[in-house]
């Protein structure tokens, strides 16, 4: 029989409650899940989105849940935002085998591994720490990398998410014998869709976007915001050559503060050269699908500011579009060397244009990279965390 692993969250998250579902599933009431907030299901205003809304998927249901509102002002904003009140009272009334954390972000996140320890119960961590995302200073980054190795010695099992996670784990301190791999995965939109279903959804949602049947269309998916940087799509067409910038069609799926700039540069670049672009506006969960298929390149060109993996190069991929990354983003050391996926320098709109040409050579196909993503899946990270069980 499975321990009972308690599972500390700071909010119902899209990408995470599928594992606490599945591992429900698979092992009964083996797994309970306490989150300090339920914002992201009574829905609240994302700044960065610039809209408030709540992810139309059911969240909490399908596993054990208890949700503590330990809030103090606005959660999520800051260390202090949420508390950690009735953590220690959970575990006395859950008694688990084992306490899983998934980040330590939060004053909640540090009280449940203080109570754990204080109980002697064994903490692991899940988590998407990488020592690449930002730019520091070497004193930043040496009181960051004591703070990690303090931390880190108390932990008994540590999942890591990608190839940048496990590297920064051992490179604080962490031995090789306590990582164990349960890498970052969307849930896959296209499961069970035939190729020609994928077909049609692509032809129905080009044609809803008023996208010619011939033309390349280069999709951006995420917050239209500077750390993002959408722009540069723009500012690399003049580095494209005449045949492929005849064809593009910009495909702008979210929203942002950016976004009367960017159609004010699609305008430019309209009468410039004469590519398209389209605005889909925010578009919820289940509704994405239709959106990646219609797209034969997605390209997230991140700054230096915090983009640990980017979840939508596996969205992307799932729907077979490639994909194009700027060096900034974390899931370019798991996805290098795959067959459609391009990095770009930085901020770098000339590299960005040739990372471009080197895919549209490609027929637009939908399993391609289904094989890889295997490894990067809910069944897999929850079958990792059931072995450890």
């Amino acid at each position: 029989m499975a321990r009972k692993l308690l599972v500390f969250d700071t909010h119902p998250v899209q990408y995470r409650v599928p594992i606490w579902k599945y591992m429900t599933q698979e092992l009964h009431d083996s797994v309970h899940v306490v989150y300090a907030s339920d914002c992201s299901v009574r829905g609240h205003f994302d700044v960065e989105f610039g809209k408030s809304f709540a992810w139309d998927e059911p969240m909490l249901s399908e596993y054990e849940y208890t949700v503590l509102n330990c809030e103090k002002g606005e959660p999520l904003k800051g260390w202090g935002s949420l508390t950690g009140e009735g953590v220690r009272e959970t575990m006395q009334r859950i008694k688990p085998d084992v306490v899983l954390l998934l980040g330590l972000n939060f004053r909640y996140d540090v009280v449940a591994y203080k109570n754990a320890k204080q109980m002697g119960i064994p903490v692991w961590l899940r988590c998407d720490n990488q020592d690449y995302a930002y730019q520091r200073s070497w004193l930043k980054g040496v009181a960051r990398s004591l703070i990690y190795r303090t931390a880190y010695k108390g932990i008994d099992k540590l999942f890591y998410v990608g190839e940048l996670n496990r590297e920064h784990y051992l490179k604080n301190g962490v031995p090789d014998s306590k990582l164990i791999p349960a890498r970052h995965f969307t849930v896959d939109r296209f499961a069970g869709m035939s190729e020609a279903e994928k077909l049609a959804l692509r032809v129905s949602q080009r044609k809803q976007a008023n996208i010619d049947e011939k033309a390349f269309v280069i999709g951006f998916s995420g917050k239209f915001i500077e750390k993002k940087n959408p722009k540069i799509l723009f500012e690399m067409q003049q580095f494209l050559p005449e045949e492929i910038r005849s064809r593009v069609h910009l495909y702008f799926m979210g929203s942002g503060e950016l976004e009367k700039e960017l159609r004010a540069m699609a305008d430019e670049t309209s009468s410039k050269y004469g590519s398209k672009a389209y605005f889909s506006g925010f578009v919820n969960q289940t509704q994405l699908a239709g959106h990646y298929l219609a797209m034969d390149v997605m390209i997230l060109p991140s700054r230096r500011m915090g983009e640990t993996w980017g979840l939508v190069t596996n969205e992307a991929m799932q729907g077979g579009a490639g994909v194009i990354v700027s060096d900034a983003v974390g899931s370019s050391a798991d996805f290098a060397n795959w067959e459609r996926f391009r990095i770009f320098k930085e901020g770098d709109p000339r590299t960005l244009a040739d990372a471009t040409v080197s895919l549209a050579k490609f027929d637009r196909t939908f399993n391609w990279a289904l094989a890889g993503l295997e490894d990067y899946s809910v069944k897999q990270t929850s079958d990792a965390l059931m072995g450890a069980l």
